[in-house]
C-alpha cells in the first residue's frame, strides 16, 4: 500500500523536474546587454555616493510624506525594483525603492542607490513595463553617478579644497537633495534612457515601453506638464532613440504588465496623494531640505 501511495508524487516528480529545469534552461540563456559605463570626472567613491545617498533618503522620509515599507504598494514597486535589480553587474548599488504620496507624475533617485517613487506616477503608468521603465531610468542616473558627478563640477572653491573628506559630506548632505542631485543635463537623460533601455531588455520589459510612457507625459504639455519633464529636460524624441538603441538586440519575449500591477493601481487610487505645494508647505514648515 506504501508503494502504491507513493506512485503519484514519483508520477509528478518525473514530470515537474524537467519542466524546471527548462524553465532554468530557458532563463540562462535569455540575451543579456551590457550596461553603459559610468564616465566624467567625479571627487566622490562609489562609497561616499551610497553615504551622500543614505544621508539625503532620510531628509527626504522625516518632511515628505513616504508610504512605510508596509504599504502593499510600496511591496509591489519594490517587488519590480528586485526584478531589474536581478540583472544588475554583481558590487552594484544596495538600491532600495519608495512610494512618495504626491499626486504629481515624478521619480528621482539619490546617489548610491536610493529610488523615490510618487504615487502619481504609478496611477500615470498603463502597465508593469511602463513603470518598470521610469524605474530603470531612476537606476541609470544611480548606476552612471550622474548626481556626484554634477556635484564636483558645482562644488564651490572651499568644498572642492576639501577633497569631499567626511566634514564635507556632512555639508554637501545638509544642502539637501536640490542643491545638486536632481538637476541633470539633456546628456544624462539621453544616457539614462539608453542605460535604462539595456536594464529593462535585460529584466524581460520592453525597453520601447519607457520612451512611450515618456512620450505619453509629453503630450500633456502646458501649464498641466509633469513635474517629471522639469527635472528630467527631454533629450530629443526618446521612441525613436530607444528604438535605435536596441536595434541590434537579440529578439526575446517581453513581459507587458501583470494583475499585480493592476491590483497595486487600483489600490495606489484610495491612498491619500499630496499636491507638490502642499509637500513644500510642509518641508518649509519643518526647516526644509
Amino acid at each position: 500500500m506504501k508503494e502504491i501511495s507513493r506512485l503519484p508524487r514519483l508520477l509528478a516528480r518525473s514530470v515537474l523536474l524537467p519542466i524546471l529545469l527548462l524553465a532554468l534552461a530557458t532563463a540562462a540563456m535569455a540575451p543579456s546587454e551590457p550596461l553603459l559605463h559610468p564616465s566624467g570626472f567625479n571627487l566622490f567613491s562609489k562609497q561616499q555616493d551610497v553615504q551622500l545617498g543614505q544621508q539625503n533618503a532620510a531628509q527626504v522620509k522625516k518632511q515628505m510624506p513616504v508610504l512605510p515599507d508596509s504599504s502593499p504598494v510600496v511591496q509591489y514597486v519594490q517587488q519590480v525594483g528586485r526584478k531589474l535589480v536581478a540583472t544588475m553587474p554583481q558590487r552594484s548599488y544596495p538600491y532600495n525603492f519608495h512610494v512618495v504620496q504626491e499626486k504629481d507624475i515624478n521619480a528621482f533617485a539619490l546617489p548610491g542607490g536610493p529610488i523615490f517613487v510618487n504615487l502619481g506616477t504609478i496611477q500615470a503608468a498603463d502597465n508593469e513595463a511602463q513603470l518598470a521603465g521610469v524605474m530603470a531610468h531612476e537606476m541609470s542616473h544611480v548606476y552612471l553617478r550622474h548626481s556626484t558627478n554634477m556635484a564636483t563640477k558645482q562644488m564651490p572653491a572651499e568644498i572642492l579644497a576639501g577633497l569631499v573628506g567626511n566634514s564635507t559630506l556632512g555639508k554637501l548632505a545638509q544642502l539637501g537633495v536640490g542643491a545638486f542631485f536632481l538637476k541633470y543635463s539633456r546628456n544624462d537623460e539621453a544616457q539614462a534612457d539608453a542605460n535604462g533601455a539595456r536594464i529593462m531588455y535585460n529584466a524581460g520589459y520592453n525597453p520601447v515601453a519607457m520612451a512611450n510612457f515618456f512620450k505619453k507625459l509629453e503630450q500633456q504639455g502646458g501649464a498641466s506638464a509633469p513635474q517629471f519633464l522639469s527635472d528630467h529636460p527631454n533629450p530629443g524624441n526618446r521612441v525613436a532613440a530607444v528604438s535605435k538603441e536596441i536595434a541590434s538586440f537579440p529578439a526575446r519575449p517581453f513581459q507587458q504588465n501583470t494583475p499585480q500591477f493592476q491590483q497595486a493601481k487600483q489600490q495606489s487610487m484610495g491612498i491619500k496623494a499630496y499636491t507638490a505645494q502642499e509637500i513644500q508647505a510642509r518641508m518649509k514648515k519643518q526647516g526644509g531640505l
